[in-house]
């Protein structure tokens, strides 16, 4: 066998085409995938740190000091209801200081005589009914 420069190169290229073809062929129907990988460093990110959050201290408020209030003194107030003081008629007595007549009125308050005098306003039957009711109100 002879090896002339061409010829050979020709015949070493097809062979190397047709063994390429094949193999791809080959490799396609097989399902075989062929990569090349690189190494180099590879970046994981740490996990997350729980922790609780730090107390919280805050400075008690400082104590309140009120300074009492002065005494208030009231002026007592008389009451509002006067009642008078009684008044018994034992009949004629005969003496010093004997008096003729019917026995002194007993006193009223403003409230009492302020309704004696509107009871001259009414109708003249309905007066003495009047008069009776507010000195009835006196003891």
């Amino acid at each position: 066998m002879s090896f002339t420069g061409p010829a050979f190169v020709k015949w070493a290229f097809s062979a190397a085409l047709a063994a390429a073809a094949l193999s791809t062929a080959a490799a396609a129907h097989a399902e075989v995938n062929v990569s090349v990988g690189v190494g180099g460093p590879v970046y994981y990110e740490p996990a997350p740190v729980y922790a609780p959050p730090p107390p919280v201290y805050y400075q008690p408020a400082p104590p309140v000091y009120y300074q009492p209030a002065p005494p208030v003194y009231y002026q007592p107030q008389p009451p509002a209801y006067y009642r008078p003081a009684p008044s018994y008629y034992d009949g004629p007595a005969y003496g010093p200081g004997y008096r003729q007549g019917p026995p002194p009125r007993p006193k009223l308050s403003d409230m009492q005589q302020r309704a004696l005098d509107n009871c001259s306003l009414l109708a003249p039957r309905e007066q003495g009914r009047c008069r009776a009711t507010v000195l009835s109100t006196t003891r």
